[in-house]
């Protein structure tokens, strides 16, 4: 029997890929050194039970003892080694002109000679890697050398400083997802959006074969995802990956950045415009630039990584996280979810019955004693038609239906929309429903942007209202759990509701921590969300086998 549950739970004992993401400064890289670590480098101490050990402590006391029977440590493969693997396919004179036309000072002319000896290793290997020649060799050239020779790239491109080496390799993927080349001299075509993640793919199955001959195990994680369409191409390809975003307060982050990689208050405001570029996709950059707000939307696990560079050095927290996430991909169903994480699951759920077109929010409110009270999501008030039910040839042909608003049918608001979101042939639509905006058109119109003109409620005020709407308990003392985090306009609802708590995943752009929620003589405390959601909760706390079968199992002799 003990041979029967060691093939049932191999598929996950055998191979699991761990994409990274979060903003720079979140933790991204402490967290892979900590996974490619051997459990004696951890040197973590053991966690005991005493007689006043409650469930949270049993919890952590579970997975412990697992973590400390079935770790296997990670072998990292590292985006920005993948984006230097295309600067070796170019000679040393070609990375030159591209420097200079970014305006960062070109490489000293001495170190041709390394480049070029690197650029002829890179190619060779490159070549195996590219016709399934997948050998011993190409392992050492993905696990070590080619470490070794990003690492000198980016140690000469931060000679000057830090945003060198950020600045040229945030460029590097840019045209690299566009034209498949680093400096964009190559053909701009929709396909090369997946350029980085197919060589980072040629990496993962080299590995895994040199590991299957060896019949080990293949524990890779990829530090870090940056383009929210890289992240959909693992998703698609492996029922093993598992995308963790790494998070931590803005504050933290900020004192990371400036004590750490010594980035000025302007150089943070470019980089966090830089990660955050926006919602809409009609600019093609916005496909092949970062967006790390998406890409934390689209994560399977939230880890939270807080604390300023000041404080004692401290990763107990950050370590246990990561630990009890690999031990359920494991082995699912040791431990159930916190609750927080019920909570957060419900409004992840939530949030798919939104029809907004930008953007899906849910959001839940408990009491004080943790019951759920309201459920939220963005959308229209009730008795209005949602913006992805609603067609832009319809009205435009003069529908009279309630769907479509009195200002709506006017002929300033069809001839803006004619201007701003003309109709596209159903040989390009191919069946979808053409909805639009009315926010995004009616700025357009007004010249502004203007958060006030959108048609749906936001997720937390809609759960606000329900509450008000149907009677019911109270909610002082309460819990708001969103998807996002709330604007400024629902926060002062939280606040004046008495909520005492607010769980959130992704800051809102705007100022409402520390204009509303951080003021005054009550403020609700303020928490990055740390669990699993969507479809990792299930795959993480739901058993492979019922629990006291898969004990009776090893009761019994082979």
């Amino acid at each position: 029997m003990n041979n029967a549950l060691q093939a049932i739970y191999n598929h996950r004992d055998k191979f699991i890929i761990l994409g990274l993401t979060g903003k720079i400064g979140a933790g991204c890289t402490t967290t892979a050194s900590f996974l490619t670590q051997d459990i004696k480098e951890h040197n973590l101490p053991e966690i005991q039970l005493t007689p006043n050990s409650d469930d949270s402590h049993r919890k952590k006391y579970i997975i412990d003892k697992f973590y400390r029977k079935n770790w296997k440590s990670f072998v990292k493969i590292t985006a920005s080694d993948i984006i230097a693997t295309f600067v070796f396919q170019k000679s040393f004179d070609d990375f030159n002109d591209f420097l200079r036309e970014i305006d960062i000072k070109p490489l000293e002319d001495t170190m041709k000679g390394e480049f070029e000896k690197y650029k002829k290793q890179v190619n060779k290997n490159l070549e195996k890697l590219e016709k399934r020649k997948y050998n011993k060799k190409t392992y050492n050239f993905i696990t070590r050398l080619m470490p070794k020779i990003s690492k000198w790239l980016k140690t000469q491109l931060s000679k000057e400083n830090y945003r060198n080496y950020t600045k040229v390799f945030q460029t590097l993927g840019d045209n690299i997802r566009k034209t498949n080349t680093y400096d964009g001299s190559g053909k701009n075509e929709a396909k090369n959006i997946y350029a980085i993640s197919e060589r980072i793919n040629s990496f993962i199955k080299a590995i895994r074969k040199h590991n299957n001959k060896k019949d080990k195990e293949t524990f890779i994680v990829i530090d870090a995802f940056r383009n929210p369409f890289e992240i959909i191409f693992f998703k698609e390809r492996y029922s093993a990956f598992y995308l963790l975003s790494i998070n931590a307060n803005s504050e933290d982050i900020n004192d990371r950045l400036f004590k750490n990689f010594k980035m000025t208050e302007e150089d943070i405001q470019n980089q966090n415009k830089k990660e955050n570029p926006g919602d809409s996709l009609e600019d093609y950059d916005k496909f092949i630039s970062q967006n790390i707000q998406e890409c934390i939307q689209k994560s399977d696990i939230h880890i939270a990584n807080n604390g300023k560079v000041s404080d004692s050095p401290n990763y107990h927290e950050l370590y246990g996280q990561i630990i009890k996430y690999i031990s359920l991909i494991q082995h699912p169903g040791l431990i159930t979810p916190s609750h927080d994480e019920k909570m957060m699951q419900i409004a992840h759920t939530a949030k798919l019955n939104s029809g907004c077109i930008s953007r899906q929010v849910g959001a839940v409110v408990t009491n004080k004693q943790g019951s759920v009270k309201s459920i939220g999501w963005n959308n229209v008030a009730e008795g209005q038609t949602s913006c992805l039910l609603r067609n832009t040839d319809e009205l435009l042909q003069g529908s009279t239906s309630l769907a479509y608003t009195p200002y709506e049918k006017t002929i300033e608001f069809k001839s803006a929309l004619m201007k701003y979101s003309p109709l596209l042939p159903q040989k390009k639509l191919r069946g979808r429903n053409q909805s639009f905006c009315f926010k995004s058109i009616y700025n357009k119109i007004k010249k502004d942007k203007n958060q006030v003109h959108t048609r749906a409620l936001h997720a937390e005020e809609n759960a606000f209202l329900q509450v008000a709407k149907y009677g019911g308990e109270g909610i002082q003392g309460g819990t708001l759990y969103s998807t996002a985090s709330p604007c400024e306009l629902c926060s002062k609802k939280a606040y004046q509701l008495g909520i005492k708590r607010v769980v959130y995943i992704d800051p809102y752009p705007g100022i409402a921590q520390k204009q509303i929620l951080l003021a005054g003589e009550i403020p609700p405390k303020l928490e990055l969300f740390k669990g699993a959601i969507g479809t990792a909760y299930h795959k993480i706390y739901e058993p492979i086998l019922a629990y006291k079968d898969e004990l009776g199992a090893l009761q019994k002799k082979d």
